[in-house]
């Protein structure tokens, strides 16, 4: 069974969310952080061309493709794996698996307004989960050295990232050596779809993001 994908010149884990909530439990007996980031469409189409972003973005652990359409571009026929990935299979089992092993999350996001959301997600997946702290980059005294001294103040042993691309990489490919935590999930442009797609304007917005992605994949498929 094929455990990778390529798509706009990105490799993509391409595993059964259950697979994939098996790596991430393994992620916590390791020593140093290990990353992964959920990646969209949008994310995907926007940063193609840009190599700084690939290579931070190649540098993730595990790389989940967040969409379905990216699976069925790449011709994967697992319907498991697309149902899963339309579904956001993977980041429901996480969630539950640290609620019940008692594990403490950080969040980082961009304003204030997307952090009470994050959060609030977060808890209508699992209401009994341990939010150690949170942070909104830029903010006053919320310089990056600020959060990576504030995340190693608590017991904390997941960050959850929505801030959004490039920067939720440029963050973690700078800090990931000083932070004191075992996993790190990306997962910004999916947690702010959650919301977008709930309202008319958001379907039609995914649904001709869906269009130029196809489109995109088209072009690069003609040019190799």
């Amino acid at each position: 069974m094929e455990e990778k994908i390529n798509i706009l010149d990105l490799d993509l884990d391409c595993i059964t969310a259950k697979e994939a909530l098996k790596r991430a439990i393994q992620f916590f007996d390791n020593d140093s952080p290990d990353t992964i980031e959920i990646v969209s469409m949008s994310t995907l189409m926007q940063y193609r061309e840009d190599e700084e972003w690939k290579k931070m973005a190649g540098s993730m652990t595990l790389l989940l493709p967040g969409e379905a359409e990216i699976l069925k571009a790449a011709e994967v026929s697992d319907k498991v794996k697309i149902k899963e990935t339309e579904d956001g299979t993977f980041l429901k089992l996480f969630i539950k698996y640290l609620e019940k092993n008692r594990r403490n999350i950080y969040v980082l996001a961009q304003t204030e307004e997307e952090l009470l959301k994050a959060e609030g997600l977060i808890k209508r997946y699992s209401r009994g989960i341990r939010i150690s702290g949170h942070s909104i980059p830029g903010q006053e005294g919320a310089g990056e050295e600020n959060i990576v001294n504030d995340i190693n103040g608590t017991e904390t042993d997941c960050i959850l990232s929505v801030l959004p691309p490039p920067y939720q990489e440029e963050f973690i490919f700078r800090n990931r050596a000083l932070i004191n935590v075992s996993v790190w999930l990306g997962c910004g442009v999916m947690f702010a779809r959650k919301f977008e797609k709930k309202r008319p304007a958001g379907r039609l917005k995914h649904f001709l993001q869906k269009k130029l992605f196809w489109y995109r994949v088209e072009q690069q498929n003609k040019e190799e």
